[in-house]
This record gives structure tokens, C-alpha cells and sequence, in this order.
């Protein structure tokens, strides 16, 4: 699992991110705790504190992330891609602090893909987040099917705030069969019990709130590995 932002170093005081909280990371985390998975989170810098009981992998860049995420990523039997990794970076560092003006030309490379790049296991579910300002559903299902996702949630950035922080977000939920699902406004805490209400489905037939005291558990000790941010 990841979480937060990303942050690319333009020089050693300045850098390029976003308004990333790790707010939705850290709903997600203590929703899979709660339903007795382990949950390591590879995180970028954080405004929002996650569970004390989660395995945190703490990057500042994304290169970073996808280093880390590598590492763990075929023991998992969930990997979900929620981090607001920076989409670019500055193409050359400034190993000092560059000196005010009035105008300064950036040049900026695109960091990695990382959910396309991650190794893979033939039962592994693989979730991933789309943030868009229109045509919100159709431009999902493109991500969706581009980067071989199993689910993906999609959220609207309306240029008021949302859905950075606590705010309520306008979601809608995409699977790999193509259903797609209007989640409508919802909170943070109620899209993760909707998503990992869809996750235990996808991986064990049922989801463990649904499950009854007699029937056995649904997996040992299944293993979520998350990148969260929002």
C-alpha cells in the first residue's frame, strides 16, 4: 500500500508536489487492520498519522517508491497504489539553492509509472486510484485498462479543495469485468469499506464483515501492500 505525496528536489530547499495528505492511506490502513490483515505502507511525507500497528516504509522521492514497493511487492496478495506520486520532475537538480528572479525556465521529466512497472503474481489484486477534473469514469476505464489494473477508484478534483484531506469525495468504483459504480459523495473512511469490501471478494469470495464465526478464515494472514496519499 502507498500513501502521500511525492516530493521531486528542484534545488536543496525547494521541490514540486501536491496537496496530498495521506488521509485516504490512512483510512485504508486501519480498515485492513481492523480486518485482521497486515498492512505495510509505503508512504511519502505525510500531514495525517497513520495506525501505530502498520509497517511504514517512509520515502521522500518517487523513485523511492517504486524502489521500495519492488521489494515487497510479489509477497503480496494485495498491492494498492493510492500514493499522489508526482507525475514530474525537475530534469536537473541544483546542488545549490538557485538565487531568486523573475523568471526561472523548469524542465521537467516524467517520473516512473510505478503500478505498470511492479512485479506480479498470477493471484495477486492489484488496485489503483485516478484523480481527474472531467470525463471522470471515462478517463478511469482507460487507466483501468491501460495499466492492467483489477480495480480502480476514481475520484473528481473539482477546484474547490477536494478530495485532498478529510473532505468528502465524488467517486466512482471500477472493476476489471467493466462494472463501474457511482459511489456518489462519500467519505474517505466509507470508499475504504466499499473497496475492501470489493478486494476480499475478488481474492477470497467473500468479504470478512460478511463472514460468519463458523466458517473458516478466508486466508492466514493475508498481506496488503499499500501506497496511499489523498
Amino acid at each position: 500500500m502507498s500513501a502521500g505525496p511525492t516530493r521531486e528536489p528542484l534545488d536543496p530547499v525547494r521541490f514540486i508536489s501536491n496537496y496530498s495528505t495521506g488521509y485516504m492511506g490512512a483510512q485504508l490502513a486501519a480498515e485492513a487492520l481492523a480486518r485482521g490483515h497486515r498492512v505495510t505502507v509505503v508512504c511519502g511525507p505525510l500531514s495525517e498519522p497513520l495506525p501505530a500497528t502498520a509497517h511504514v516504509v517512509r520515502v521522500e522521492q518517487a523513485e523511492e517508491m517504486e524502489r521500495a514497493l519492488r521489494r515487497r511487492a510479489k509477497r503480496a496478495d494485495v498491492v494498492i497504489m493510492a500514493a499522489a506520486v508526482s507525475d514530474f520532475r525537475p530534469t536537473r537538480w541544483a546542488i545549490r539553492k538557485l538565487p531568486r528572479r523573475n523568471r526561472l525556465r523548469l524542465e521537467l521529466t516524467a517520473t516512473p509509472d510505478i503500478i505498470s512497472r511492479l512485479p506480479r503474481h498470477p493471484r495477486q489484486v492489484v488496485v489503483g486510484f485516478a484523480l481527474e477534473t472531467g470525463r471522470v469514469a471515462a478517463r478511469a476505464q482507460q487507466k483501468l485498462r491501460a495499466k492492467r489494473l483489477d480495480l480502480l477508484l476514481a475520484q473528481h478534483a473539482n477546484g474547490g479543495g477536494a478530495p485532498f484531506g478529510r473532505r468528502p469525495v465524488r467517486a466512482w468504483l471500477l472493476s476489471r469485468d467493466g462494472t463501474v459504480t457511482r459511489l456518489g459523495s462519500i467519505s474517505k473512511s466509507r470508499a475504504s469499506s466499499v473497496l475492501l469490501d470489493k478486494i476480499e471478494v475478488l481474492c477470497y469470495g467473500q468479504h470478512r464483515r460478511a463472514a460468519s464465526s463458523q466458517q473458516p478464515a478466508v486466508s492466514d494472514d493475508p498481506y496488503l501492500l499499500l501506497a496511499a496519499s489523498c
